[in-house]
């Protein structure tokens, strides 16, 4: 895993990662005078991760239904080089809110790193990452969520529509989807016998994922329901 890891970091990866970095450079000295300190760092952060949630879900949907077949290059790269920034926040955000590193969210982005070092030397793999890369199509709706919360607009419409919205793509794309991938493309062979090794540890990883996911989903269904109660009352 350790190996793979490291094939994720390369010029490209470094460079995107530092880009994520200025973004949100940029988004905190905007809000400087809005919100206070923790608040302004989190919603940085959270402005990369709507972006980059939207840019690698929607390049994944377009490459689907136009082109099909391995995912470029450049965007697996891209997703690693994303990843890092967002490993490295996830570490430093609980120093500034004083709260414990979430085990769950490192241990998801340590195996997307080692997922990605795989994609990227492997080209049959890049396939099957394009249909991964739809479940990014969720990002945006969850951190527009949050900032319509901190704006004290979670009772609006557009904070309901927003929710529903996506509630569905993360059902849809995150948890449904890839088991019925597997499903439909059962008999499909598309390694050889010298690579099963890496198919294997790329499936391990791919099932890594979708067990998070369905965590994550239990959480945001109970959230809800909560939500639901205390409208209620």
């Amino acid at each position: 895993m350790l190996q793979a890891i490291a094939q994720s970091i390369d010029g490209t990866a470094l460079s995107w990662a530092a880009g994520c970095c200025l973004v949100a450079g940029a988004a905190y000295a905007a809000l400087r005078k809005h919100w206070a300190f923790r608040t302004r760092f989190e919603a940085s952060v959270r402005a990369v991760e709507a972006a980059q949630g939207a840019y690698v879900g929607l390049s994944a949907a377009h490459h689907l239904l136009m082109k099909g077949g391995p995912l470029p290059v450049v965007l697996v790269q891209r997703m690693a080089g994303y990843l890092w920034f967002d490993t490295l926040y996830e570490c430093v955000l609980p120093l500034v809110k004083g709260t414990p590193v979430s085990i769950p969210f490192l241990a998801h982005h340590l195996v997307g790193l080692a997922a990605h070092g795989l994609a990227k030397t492997h080209i049959p793999l890049r396939a099957v990452t394009a249909h991964v890369y739809l479940a990014e199509l969720s990002t945006p709706s969850l951190h527009i969520s949050w900032c319509l919360k901190q704006l004290g607009r979670s009772r609006t419409t557009l904070y309901f529509v927003n929710g529903l919205v996506g509630a569905v793509a993360y059902l849809v794309f995150r948890v449904a989807w890839p088991p019925l991938f597997v499903y439909w493309n059962r008999d499909a062979k598309p390694w050889d016998a010298e690579r099963a090794g890496v198919h294997t540890a790329f499936l391990m990883c791919s099932a890594v994922f979708w067990a998070l996911n369905l965590f994550w989903f239990r959480k945001l269904v109970a959230m809800a329901r909560g939500a639901r109660r205390r409208k209620a009352t």
